[in-house]
């Protein structure tokens, strides 16, 4: 998974290429990895992965999601030279992805990001107002690792997780022209014990995991799904997550139909 970025995740359908979906690239979660990715079912196109390079080396990303999204642009570029292509991700991937496609929009006039899949992607600054009390109540998660976790793999993501936590704090997103937006969202909140509360679902009860702070018109489909943040990829929940993922791209699809399919 670490050898080469972008890898392969689902190498399409075996037709002529112009038949062919627009290429989808996932970039990782906060924990580095798109082990997760691997888990979806078909999504008759091709799909590549973007894992975080520096996960065994843990070297700080000093500037933050705008760096990593320069240096992701980059393996865009080096995948899909030209013509359209659907970026996405889980959680912080999904900030990465529109991160990503704002640098894409600044120095890759070649390619065209067709559009974005927010996973259950959260508007990552505090709300305006409240906040005090939802700070008494943030509460830090605790992985529940699978018992053949090897330790080395554990010390990687749980220092990917930590720097994910620095960088989204300090982020701000762009300011600019974005591609069509589409996000998949959990309908229910990670439990947790007493009154507690997790920054992933700050936002939980607004329709739009609070990004009509940032744009009102970001979205233009809201898709939900079962279970909360953590179990989106759980073996009960992928066939459904896969529908979606799907249908989200078909929007996008259909929006640049006339664009893409001359």
């Amino acid at each position: 998974m670490f050898d080469s970025d972008p890898h392969i995740i689902q190498a399409g359908p075996r037709q002529p290429a112009r038949h062919n979906g627009i290429p989808l690239i996932l970039i990782h979660d906060g924990g580095g990895t798109t082990f997760s990715y691997h888990l979806i079912g078909d999504l008759g196109r091709k799909v590549l992965g973007i894992a975080n390079p520096r996960f065994r080396s843990g070297i700080p990303w000093a500037g933050g999601l705008r760096e990593m999204a320069t240096a992701y642009a980059a393996l865009v570029a080096s995948a899909v030279p030209s013509g359209p292509v659907i970026l996405g991700g889980w959680s912080l991937g999904g900030l990465l992805a529109l991160e990503t496609a704002h640098v894409l929009s600044q120095t890759c006039p070649s390619i065209r990001v067709a559009g974005l899949v927010l996973i259950d992607s959260v508007y990552p600054l505090r709300p305006e107002a409240g906040w005090s009390d939802i700070e008494k109540r943030l509460t830090e998660r605790h992985i529940e690792w699978p018992a053949t976790t090897a330790a080395a793999t554990k010390l990687c993501v749980e220092r990917c997780f930590r720097e994910a936590y620095r960088m989204i704090r300090e982020w701000r997103p762009p300011i600019s022209q974005l591609p069509l937006a589409t996000l998949i969202r959990c309908r229910e909140a990670v439990s947790i014990p007493g009154d507690g509360l997790l920054f992933v679902d700050i936002y939980r009860d607004e329709h739009r995991l609070g990004w009509d702070n940032y744009r009102k018109d970001l979205f233009c489909q809201v898709l939900e799904i079962p279970g909360h943040h953590y179990n989106v990829f759980a073996l009960e929940h992928v066939d459904t997550v896969t529908v979606m993922i799907k249908a989200a791209c078909a929007t996008i699809e259909k929006n640049n139909q006339v664009s893409v399919f001359p």
